[in-house]
């Protein structure tokens, strides 16, 4: 009987401590990337001033992205994202680390739980974003998250994404399903 006890007993991972570690200074790192982020921009205003012709183009089918800087040794990408009413992005967790501020407007982001037992993710909150919040997570399926528009005036945000501009169609966003509860 003792063996059949023993037998059922989950063997701790050899790499847990590992895996733990990691977790947590990637967590710190994201919340260093934000606060570098916030300290690093000038204030919207100014931001916005200073953007190149077109950037705050919007459109009527989607949520639109523009780059503004890609950096020379292709560790990152800035994009401007111009957000009408109603528009939204898709549920999704992150391949990089990524972050971003509220330019003008306000956005809404709904925060989700990811199960990885059926692979699915359930809402578990929303925040209202205003001008000046600044934002940042690490890459993964921690941080699921859509943003968008429910106000009836545009929105602007600036994105920073750990990729390459080549990257950002593919190498950004990680969709996931949802459960509705």
């Amino acid at each position: 009987m003792e063996a059949a006890a023993s037998a059922i007993r989950p063997t701790p991972c050899p790499l847990s401590s590992l895996a733990s570690g990691m977790e947590a200074t990637l967590s710190q790192s994201a919340r260093m990337v934000a606060a570098h982020v916030a300290a690093s921009l000038p204030d919207a205003h100014t931001l916005l001033a200073t953007l190149p012709p077109g950037a705050l183009e919007g459109s009527p089918d989607n949520y639109t992205r523009h780059l503004v800087y890609a950096d020379p040794y292709e560790r990152f990408s800035v994009m401007v994202l111009v957000w009408r009413p109603g528009q939204h992005s898709q549920v999704h967790g992150h391949r990089t680390w990524c972050a971003y501020r509220v330019l003008h407007g306000t956005l809404s982001e709904r925060h989700y739980r990811w199960n990885p037992e059926n692979r699915t993710a359930t809402q578990v909150g929303a925040v209202t974003r205003e001008v000046g919040d600044t934002f940042s997570v690490p890459a993964g399926l921690q941080h699921i998250h859509a943003l968008g528009n429910d106000s009836n005036a545009v929105a602007v945000s600036l994105h920073i994404y750990g990729v390459d501009q080549d990257r950002i169609a593919t190498g950004v966003n990680m969709l996931v399903d949802t459960i509705v509860s």
